[in-house]
């Protein structure tokens, strides 16, 4: 998978935007025609889960857990993404196909 790294550096009192849908389309506009298909929100420890939406157990929490999957692997798999786009001072990774 693919890795882009977008580093926001504040001086001063305005802040860069956090919002995950913000991030989305700025994502979407950078890299375009390629779309959302996964997220994960660090700080919140949230993500878009595949295996949840078909109400089945996560397994990407728990990396000691022995049915433990890599997230990336599976949208990898599952949603075709083959770029990660890392936004460090929001905490997020959006991953895109």
């Amino acid at each position: 998978m693919d890795r882009v790294t977008v580093d926001i550096q504040n001086e001063g009192t305005l802040r860069s935007t956090e919002i995950i849908s913000d991030l989305r389309i700025v994502s979407e506009t950078l890299f375009g025609p390629m779309k959302l298909v996964g997220f994960w929100d660090y700080r919140q420890d949230m993500h878009l889960c595949p295996h949840m939406e078909r109400r089945q157990d996560c397994p990407h929490s728990d990396d000691s857990d022995p049915n433990f999957i890599s997230y990336e692997h599976t949208l990898a798999r599952e949603r075709q993404a083959n770029l990660a786009v890392s936004y460090p001072h929001a905490g997020i990774t959006i991953y895109m196909s």
